[in-house]
């Protein structure tokens, strides 16, 4: 039984943190066609920075993140069809 629970836990928040680095990689390529940069790849290191700037100097709350976290992300949604 506690193992479910494990597993359970782990879909909860890899489920989450998915919802909320989608959100996030849809705001920097909005930001970054606001600034005029050209619409190609986003890198997981871009993601990463502009979350962690987004925590430090915007003073945003945000789940923690690393970038092994945003390589699935990146995984799940090109699987899915999402982006590219």
């Amino acid at each position: 039984m506690r193992a479910g629970l494990n597993e359970e836990y782990l879909v909860n928040q890899t489920t989450l943190k998915t919802a909320f680095l989608s959100y996030y990689i849809s705001m920097y390529n909005s930001v970054s066609q606001e600034l005029g940069m050209a619409d190609g790849a986003v890198s997981v290191d871009e993601i990463y920075d502009f979350i962690q700037d987004l925590k430090h100097e915007a003073g945003k709350m945000t789940l923690e993140i690393s970038r092994e976290d945003i390589r699935l992300c990146f995984s799940i949604l090109q699987t899915s069809g999402i982006c590219r």
